[in-house]
């Protein structure tokens, strides 16, 4: 099963999630809703901006830990410019869309138990959750 399609049956319309938020505890995570599901994207509310997430935001992510099962990708999103190792980069690769996407595809991966975060030194990485198989 691939994991758009665990995300789109795990989740449904009016589901609050949070970014992941900086460090171990999260400070400062911020709140947003799920306002739609549809076979080629999920529709975020944020704030009063809403966000469309495409599907291939989700497979990228899969695609890679497929490729290597022992990748970290940082949970981190810059609006002017992803960060090297980070899953904001590989969206805005794979998507062609230069907004930031990676908080709320790490939350709903998260969410979901496809990943888990981790943290290194004081960087926050989402991780394969090895409980759940790919």
């Amino acid at each position: 099963m691939s994991w758009w399609d665990i995300v789109s049956s795990r989740l449904k319309e009016g589901d609050v999630l949070f970014t992941p938020g900086r460090g171990k505890e999260g400070h400062r995570r911020k709140p947003f809703e799920i306002i739609s599901i549809t076979s080629i994207y999920i529709v975020i509310l944020s704030s009063k901006s809403s966000i469309q997430l495409e599907r291939k935001c989700f497979d990228t992510i899969e695609a890679e830990y497929l490729r290597n099962p022992m990748s970290a990708f940082r949970v981190a999103a810059l609006h002017d410019r992803p960060l090297p190792d980070s899953a904001d980069k590989l969206i805005r690769e794979a998507t062609g869309n230069d907004l930031a996407r990676g908080n709320y595809v790490c939350s709903i991966l998260e969410r979901c138990g496809l990943v888990r975060y981790e943290i290194q030194g004081n960087k926050k990485f989402i991780v394969l959750n090895s409980e759940e198989s790919i």
